[in-house]
């Protein structure tokens, strides 16, 4: 998951510096694929707040345990659900940011040059 978002981070400093166009229909639909996709992990991590207190394995010696091990798959373990989610949505939102700089500076550009042609 690092090496996508040094990946993201660099392209997005490339969008700031103008170095990153998009086609702008394309970027909107990429942009909105994100946001559905962000919504989605969001709405993910909501649902596994029923997942934080696992119950039902019986009374046997080793149940709470493994109600405590399958909680911490879900939220608050080494390598749980929760944090990949999270993950997972910081780079969405880095990749969907970076598109709209990319758009909003060929805009802008457009918007430009435009203004020069008109004088």
């Amino acid at each position: 998951m690092e090496e996508e978002k040094s990946r993201w981070q660099f392209l997005s400093g490339e969008a700031d510096a103008g170095r990153l166009y998009l086609d702008p229909s394309v970027a909107k639909g990429c942009r909105d694929a994100c946001n559905r996709q962000i919504s989605l992990y969001e709405t993910m991590r909501d649902d596994l707040t029923f997942m934080k207190n696992v119950t039902g394995f019986g009374r046997f010696d080793c149940s709470d345990d493994l109600a405590k091990m399958f909680s911490a798959k879900a939220v608050g373990g080494d390598g749980d659900v929760d944090t990949a989610l999270k993950e997972h949505i910081d780079v969405l939102k880095l990749i969907r940011d970076t598109i709209q700089k990319s758009v909003d500076k060929l805009e802008a550009q457009d918007e430009s040059y435009s203004k020069l042609f008109k004088n």
